[in-house]
């Protein structure tokens, strides 16, 4: 069959016959089931892709030229039933998975399809009922395709010899002649309609707008600005209306409305948003995409600047992996544009639940969060008979993605588990606090402090003395290499410089961003082992005390001093041209441009001619004269003091001046300010002042 044969080649044969290979020729040949080729014709096989010809059976002297590619196929291991050496010259190998082992929803379109042709050949409407569907999903079978084909023929023409007058043909478990019936799962059932074609397309309508939508996540990828996410969420919730009715079929949106209702709903106490469901199944059905750099470009902004909500919408595409095997980046930045609005972002605390069972941790979980109606908590579940190592591993993959520079908290059942904290310790960027024996009014207790933003320590403080329970409490900024940044005019500044360097840095060393207050404190009380892993320390204001660490003041990179020892403290771990773009990166921040791209409402020439007025105030009334590095300083200090008391986000920090000169300073200040605090409508406490005390100090001593 393969090679042909001359006249008398054997007995019987009258005539010359040419073989599959000649057929074939400039063309395919497919051999199905190519494990039952003998050795010998393996070898001959072989012996032909080595040299494009072959013999005809019965002709040794007469080769034959032909120029064809082979298509093989096997259901057995290639490995086990092909020569070595056959098996050698296939240069391609696919391995087409196990029906069972497909995504859900291929399964079920296979399943819909094969369903189709018995409805056209009977010309009759087939309903599938759920318990037949949920055992023809799980169907294990070596046979594959070919045995669910032949399956869903054999029931069909059993159901429709029992129902040959029936409009719509019934498809039951006894219609079903399967070998083994699996446990049933809920994947609805299935109506089969040739009125209705399996391609379904979206209406021009529904087109447009899905067009309009991906425009406005262009637009937000070009020109990114948080304040553009309400135009977007408005647009994309506009989709609903277009949502078909066929889209909201069983099967598939059985499976992802539970997922969600689990994850998004119950683990994560988002319970107002099921009005959300049927919409962002729409896109997922629909596969909604953009391009790779806008995906990449949203996907880092959002998650800096929504890092909560990112986080519940990757954990819950994730898990939708069970589903299908598709990346799902594009949806997880659409659902974190919608969850905005039931995140609360303020909290900054990590929370992370481990206990023993198949669902302890996830129903203390599910309990605090839908208490709380935001997500506070993550979990995860240990079943009894899993190690701890299993267990770490997955934790490290939770805090890996998270932010913890502003505390973490481990809560565990039982004290064998304190050791997960020596594995996830050096994963963090911040405090850590171990609490023992969990409990669900534990965990209600600490989300409720972290809903309030009750600081780290106070929570771990009064965890030690109110709980009666066993309490760690680990400290230390950061157990990897890190950089600690701290401006005086607030935690906001200090997180923007965090954002713009650490890109430029290796990984392994981590930018940390900390309040000034906090950083005078230790300073104040000698708390050197927080910067046992720091390199240096990045400020607005100079270190005057004396210090085991190395420092800057950020101003100090306008002069050829600070520019050096950049160079110097980093010199192992970048090139001198990373260091370069470091310090660029820095500088340009700290220019007038870069004070005018931190104003979000004040009109930054307006309020920059003021500052600078409010400058020379201070200079005549203490015969200074400022340079450039302190004038840059000051720039940025008043300009985002002015907005945040506009915005009412002054600290309620009760504070009392220290001696006669800080006294005067206040008085002097008071007046200079005054015009400025009628304009605004603002008034300067005596906290905002002692900053500004703070810079003026040095120079108001040396006049």
């Amino acid at each position: 069959m393969l090679f042909g044969h001359i006249k008398g080649a054997y007995t019987g044969v009258d005539e010359d016959k040419a073989g599959l290979l000649e057929q074939a020729n400039g063309g395919y040949l497919f051999l199905d089931e190519v494990h039952r080729l003998s050795n010998e014709n393996q070898e001959k096989l072989f012996s032909f892709i080595d040299t494009g010809q072959f013999y005809r059976m019965g002709d040794n002297a007469h080769s034959v030229k032909v120029k064809v590619r082979l298509i093989l196929a096997t259901t057995e291991n290639p490995e086990e039933v092909l020569l070595t050496t056959f098996l050698r010259r296939i240069l391609v190998h696919l391995v087409l998975p196990d029906f069972i082992k497909r995504p859900l929803d291929k399964r079920l379109e296979l399943l819909r399809y094969l369903f189709y042709r018995e409805a056209k050949a009977i010309n009759k409407k087939i309903e599938v009922s759920k318990y037949v569907l949920s055992a023809l999903l799980q169907t294990n079978h070596s046979g594959n395709i070919g045995y669910l084909k032949n399956i869903i023929q054999v029931s069909c023409a059993a159901a429709y010899h029992d129902q040959n007058e029936a409009e719509t043909i019934e498809l039951r478990l006894d219609n079903l002649l399967l070998e083994k019936l699996p446990n049933y799962e809920d994947y609805g059932s299935l109506l089969v309609d040739l009125q209705v074609s399996l391609k379904r397309n979206l209406t021009s309508l529904a087109q447009e707008h899905l067009h309009e939508v991906t425009e406005l996540f262009t637009d937000l990828s070009e020109n990114y600005d948080l304040s553009q996410l309400s135009a977007i969420k408005v647009k994309l919730l506009g989709l609903d209306k277009y949502v078909p009715a066929w889209n909201l079929k069983p099967g598939l949106h059985l499976l992802y409305q539970r997922i969600f209702k689990q994850i998004i709903e119950q683990h994560f106490g988002l319970n107002k948003t099921a009005y959300l469901e049927p919409l962002l199944y729409f896109l997922y059905e629909f596969d909604f995409k953009l391009s790779d750099e806008e995906s990449d470009l949203l996907e880092n902004s959002l998650a800096q600047d929504l890092p909560r909500a990112f986080h519940v919408a990757s954990i819950f595409y994730n898990r939708l992996q069970q589903i299908d095997n598709l990346e799902h980046k594009d949806l997880v930045t659409v659902l974190t544009i919608i969850l905005s609005d039931h995140v609360n972002e303020k909290i900054q605390l990590k929370d992370l639940i481990v206990a023993h069972g198949e669902t302890t941790a996830t129903s203390i979980q599910t309990v605090v969060n839908s208490l709380c109606g935001t997500y506070v908590f993550d979990a995860i579940d240990m079943p009894i008979e899993a190690g701890v190592r299993s267990i770490t591993d997955e934790a490290n993959k939770l805090v890996y993605s998270y932010n913890t520079t502003s505390g973490f908290i481990l809560m565990i059942d039982m004290r064998s588990l304190t050791q997960l904290y020596r594995a996830i310790k050096d994963h963090l960027a911040g405090l850590l606090l171990v609490v023992n024996n969990l409990t669900t009014l534990t965990a209600l207790d600490l989300a409720l402090k972290m809903q309030a933003r009750v600081p780290f320590k106070t929570i771990a403080e009064q965890a030690d003395q109110n709980y009666q329970i066993g309490v760690q409490y680990y400290e230390g900024f950061s157990q990897s290499p890190n950089i600690l940044v701290s401006c005086i005019s607030g935690m906001g500044i200090s997180e923007k410089i965090t954002e713009i360097i650490q890109p430029l840095l290796p990984e392994q060393i981590k930018v940390i961003p900390i309040d000034y207050a906090t950083l005078k404190d230790k300073i104040k009380n000698q708390e050197w082992q927080y910067f046992s892993k720091t390199l240096f320390v990045l400020t607005t204001i100079d270190i005057n005390e004396a210090v085991p660490f190395k420092h800057m003041n950020l101003y100090d990179l306008l002069d050829a001093s600070g520019e050096k020892n950049l160079q110097a403290w980093l010199a192992k771990h970048m090139t001198k041209a990373q260091i370069d773009q470091f310090s660029q990166r820095l500088l340009r921040f700290f220019s007038k441009e870069g004070i005018s791209e931190r104003l979000t409402f004040l009109n930054p020439d307006v309020i920059l001619k003021e500052v600078e007025l409010i400058n020379s105030k201070y200079e005549n009334a203490y015969h200074l004269q400022l340079d450039g590095k302190i004038r840059l300083n000051l720039y940025m200090h008043i300009a985002l003091m002015i907005e945040r008391l506009m915005l009412h986000h002054s600290s309620d920090i009760k504070f009392e001046p220290h001696d006669q000169q800080e006294q005067q300073f206040f008085n002097i200040s008071h007046g200079i300010f005054q015009p400025i605090e009628t304009k605004y409508n603002i008034k300067l406490s005596n906290y905002e002042l002692s900053l500004l005390y703070e810079l003026f100090k040095q120079f108001i001593e040396q006049a």
